[in-house]
C-alpha cells in the first residue's frame, strides 16, 4: 500500500491525496510549447471527468444490492486467498528456522519493540504481524534478537491518569519467522507470530533508548472432566469417538454428535445425577460445546464458512482465532489475554457475538456496514496485519458491501496488500475520517470484483442494546 494514505491517517484522519496536481503539472511539462489557453481548456475536461468518476463512485455505493450480487454470478477465477497470508508485497525474504517456547509462569526479560505503528495495536497468539522498521536502536535490537532466539515482546501503548503515555498490564511474545534487510536504506522487514502471552512485572529503559522488560509467562489452563471422581472407569469406551476417527479428525466434524455419541450423552447426564448441580450448568463451561456455539454463530451473523477459512476448532485456538478476526477493541483484546482458560475467553467471545450486529464509525457513530457484510479473502480469516511502505501497521477487515463512504483517489495497484486488486482510499461521508480502502479487481474474470478493507481502529461494532450501556465483560 502506499504510504501516503497512512501518513495523513495519522496527521488528519485520513484525508485523501490530491491527484489532480500531478496530472496538471503533467500536462504542462509534456506540452510546453502549447498555447496556454488550450493547457487551460484540458485542464478543465479534465477536472470534470473526474468529478464523474467520483460521482460515479458515490452513485454505486447508494445503488441497489443487485449490483454487488452479480458479481459472484457466473463463471470465473476465484482469487488464491493464500496470497494475503505471504505477505509478498514486502518482497524476498529469509527465513529462520527453529521455535522458542517459553516455560509457563516463568519469569523472563524481553526486548520491546515499541514503534509509533505499534501503539494501537494489541497482539493475539497466532497472529502474524508484519513489520518494515528503519529506525536504527530498533533495527539494532532486531539484529540481536534474530542471532539469538528471534523472540521479543509487543505491549499495547496506552495513556495513563495523568495523561502520559503507559503500558498495559499484559503482551504477547512475538517470534520472527522471515526478515528481509536492506543494506543500502538501513530498513529491515520481518514477518513475526504471535506466541505466548505474558503479564508485564517490571520495565527499565537501557542507554540505548531500548526498554526492556521482565515478564511472567501465563498459563494455558485446560478444564477437566467435572465428573472424573464420579465416573464408572467401564463406560469410558462409550464417551469416546468411534475407532474409525481420530481425536483430531472427530472434533473438525461440524455435528457434535460425532465428537460425542448419544451413549456419551447419557453417560454425561447420569453422572450430573450424581452433582449438586443439573446438567446444564456444566454445559455452559464444555469446551466442545462452546467451541460448536461459536463456530454457528460466526456461520449465522457473518459470510464466514469454515470451508473457506482455517477455522480452529481446538478449544484454545479458536479463541485466539475469534479475537484476531472479529473486530474488537483494545479493551477486549487486553481482557481475554487476561484470561487464562479457552473456556473463559470463548464464553467473553460468545457474549460479543451475540450482542454486536453493526459496524459503525468510531468517530461519529455512522453505520458503515453489518456483520453480514464480513468475510474472508484471506485462508487465516476475514481480518489481517498489514504493514505499508512508510512502516505504518494496519489491522484491516474485509466486507463484501460498506455505506456511507466517500474515495479520495484513484485506484493503484503499488504495494497491494491484495495481489490482482487495485486500491482506491476510503473515507467516512459523514466525518470525512480515514476509514480504509475500496479494492478492485484488475482481471474481469477474478471474482470477487470489488470489496472492502476497513481498519479496525476506524470501526466499532455497534452492541444491540446500546441503551443498557452493559459491556459483554460484565456479562460473563
Amino acid at each position: 500500500m502506499d504510504d501516503r494514505p497512512a501518513r495523513e491517517d495519522e496527521q488528519d484522519d485520513g484525508e485523501g491525496m490530491d491527484v489532480l496536481e500531478e496530472d496538471d503539472m503533467a500536462l504542462l511539462d509534456l506540452h510546453p510549447p502549447l498555447d496556454l489557453a488550450l493547457v487551460e481548456e484540458r485542464v478543465a475536461e479534465v477536472l470534470q471527468q473526474d468529478e464523474v468518476d467520483v460521482d460515479y463512485e458515490e452513485y454505486e455505493e447508494q445503488d441497489s444490492d443487485q449490483s454487488e450480487e452479480s458479481d459472484g454470478d457466473g463463471t470465473g477465477e476465484m482469487y488464491d486467498t493464500t496470497l494475503p497470508s505471504r505477505h509478498v508485497y514486502l518482497g524476498e525474504t529469509e527465513e529462520l528456522r527453529g521455535r522458542t517456547v517459553q516455560e509457563e509462569n516463568d519469569y523472563v526479560s524481553l526486548p520491546l519493540l515499541q514503534h509509533i505503528s505499534l501503539m494501537n495495536l494489541v497482539l493475539v497468539p497466532t497472529q502474524t504481524l508484519p513489520l518494515s522498521i528503519s529506525q536504527s536502536v530498533q533495527v539494532s535490537m532486531l539484529r540481536s534478537v534474530i542471532l539469538k532466539d528471534g523472540t521479543f515482546g509487543i505491549v499495547h501503548s496506552k495513556p495513563t491518569q495523568d495523561g502520559r503515555p503507559g503500558l498495559a498490564k499484559y503482551g504477547t511474545t512475538a517470534e520472527i519467522y522471515e526478515y528481509q534487510e536492506e543494506d543500502y536504506s538501513q530498513t529491515m522487514s520481518i514477518k513475526a507470530k504471535g506466541r505466548q502471552r505474558f503479564k508485564v512485572i517490571s520495565t527499565h529503559r537501557e542507554i540505548t533508548g531500548l526498554t526492556v522488560a521482565k515478564v511472567q509467562i501465563l498459563p494455558e489452563i485446560q478444564m477437566g472432566n467435572p465428573f472424573e471422581m464420579m465416573r464408572l472407569q467401564s463406560l469410558d469406551k462409550l464417551t469416546l469417538p468411534s475407532p474409525e476417527d481420530t481425536t483430531s479428525q472427530a472434533a473438525c466434524k461440524r455435528d457434535l454428535n460425532s465428537v460425542r455419541t448419544p451413549n456419551s450423552w447419557r453417560v454425561r447426564r447420569r453422572n450430573a445425577w450424581l452433582t449438586s448441580w443439573p446438567l446444564w450448568v456444566y454445559n455452559q463451561y464444555d469446551d466442545l460445546l462452546l467451541v460448536q456455539r461459536v463456530v454457528n454463530e460466526l456461520m449465522n451473523i457473518t459470510m464466514i464458512k469454515p470451508a473457506a477459512v482455517k477455522l480452529p476448532r481446538d478449544p484454545q485456538d479458536l479463541s485466539h482465532w475469534a479475537a484476531i478476526n472479529l473486530p474488537l477493541d483494545n479493551s477486549h483484546r487486553l481482557s481475554l489475554l487476561s484470561l487464562n482458560t479457552p473456556t473463559q475467553r470463548l464464553k467473553y467471545i460468545l457474549s460479543v457475538l451475540t450482542k454486536c450486529k453493526k459496524l459503525t464509525c468510531v468517530q461519529c457513530g455512522s453505520v458503515i456496514a453489518d456483520f453480514a457484510d464480513i468475510f474472508s479473502m484471506s485462508v487465516e480469516g476475514p481480518q489481517g496485519t498489514f504493514v505499508n511502505p512508510g512502516g505504518y501497521v494496519h489491522e484491516m477487515l474485509t466486507l463484501t458491501k460498506a455505506t456511507n463512504l466517500t474515495y479520495y483517489s484513484r485506484p493503484s495497484t503499488e504495494h497491494s496488500w491484495f495481489p490482482g486488486y487495485a486500491w482506491t482510499i476510503a473515507s467516512c461521508s459523514s466525518c470525512h475520517s480515514h476509514i480504509g480502502w475500496k479494492f478492485t479487481a484488475d482481471k474481469h474474470k477474478l471474482k470477487p470484483q470489488k470489496f472492502y478493507g476497513l481498519t479496525r481502529k476506524s470501526m466499532q461494532a455497534k452492541l444491540i442494546d446500546d441503551g443498557d450501556e452493559e459491556e459483554p465483560q460484565h456479562i460473563i
